[in-house]
């Protein structure tokens, strides 16, 4: 299979799933600018409520919030201990990264089902760079999961 054919380091599958962790870092680093600057990622489209508002729009910008620091506690540290992981083929690696591609085909659904009438573009594009390669990510390392059968 082709997924399987080594290129350098790694297996074809393998290189696609780091690609698709970059990818997915950067969901987690959008999330770390609306910490940051909250009204910027609003101005940026990253974030869709302002705590300045009415009371339902300050309501949801709250809940807004505390998913971008759930993401920050939650998903960024996935990230990154499945990057280092499979990097150093360990099997942690692995699971974390399988771990972070399924949130990573959860919310783009999410927006998808919430947003597809209202807001397509943002729909599509959270689809088209996170749920894809989260898929192909999981698709590639799965095929090569052998590599990490051994925690070492």
């Amino acid at each position: 299979m082709h997924l399987q054919k080594k290129l350098g380091r790694f297996p074809l599958g393998i290189w696609i799933g780091l690609i698709a962790l970059l990818f997915s870092l950067l969901a987690w680093v959008m999330q770390l600018v609306s910490l940051l600057d909250w009204e910027g990622a609003v101005g940026l489209g990253l974030q869709e409520y302002v705590f300045s508002g009415d009371a339902v729009e300050r309501a949801l910008a709250k809940v807004e919030w505390g998913i971008a620091w759930a993401d920050m506690i939650w998903p960024l540290p996935l990230t990154l201990i499945g990057f280092i992981g499979i990097w150093r083929k360990h099997f942690i690696g692995f699971t974390s990264a399988m771990m972070n591609f399924a949130i990573c085909v959860y919310f783009p659904l999410l927006y998808a089902f919430r947003w597809w009438d209202t807001k397509f573009d943002t729909a599509l594009a959270a689809i088209v760079l996170f749920a894809i390669p989260a898929v192909l990510g999981i698709v590639g390392l799965w095929v090569n999961r052998q590599n990490f059968i051994t925690a070492t």
